[in-house]
């Protein structure tokens, strides 16, 4: 009896943990993502989030024209139908997120099958922030230029 009962309690930790949400990390033939309103360009990171500062997942690289692609990806502890935002950077470490969309993640199964798809019409356009030191550099060049305007 002991037997049986660790064996019913080690399946059901199996199947919780294989019972993981899963979604597919693309958005090839949807909308693409941007970057101050352009195409985002290579290098650009995009992940999944359940909110500002939340991301879960794994991330992706822009391949080019604002399209990304890295297959499916496992959303630890989310199942069932749950909201999501679209997360990106271009290596600021700024994120801009999307807004949030409902997705029914997929089921139990290794790999899990079938894995739910980014929804048509979901927008991500990332706000590039300059860092401090490119800004300091652009008023001491303006300060400059009058300076010298004024001899």
């Amino acid at each position: 009896m002991k037997k049986f009962v660790l064996s019913v309690l080690c399946a059901l930790v199996s199947v919780s943990a294989l019972g993981q949400g899963t979604i597919q990390l693309s958005n090839i033939g949807k909308t693409i993502v941007t970057v101050d309103g352009a195409a985002a360009p290579a290098g650009t990171t995009v992940q999944y989030a359940t909110g500002p500062g939340a991301l879960v997942g794994t991330s992706a690289s822009i391949l080019g024209a604002g399209y990304f692609s890295a297959g499916s990806t496992t959303l630890d502890g989310l199942t069932g139908t749950v909201n999501l935002h679209l997360a990106g950077h271009t290596g600021d470490g700024n994120w801009s997120y999307s807004a949030p969309f409902e997705v029914t993640l997929g089921g139990a199964g290794s790999p899990p099958s079938p894995p739910a798809a980014l929804p048509n019409g979901v927008a991500l356009d990332i706000t590039a922030i300059p860092e401090p030191s490119t800004i300091a550099l652009a008023v001491l060049g303006g300060a400059a230029l009058l300076f010298r305007r004024r001899k």
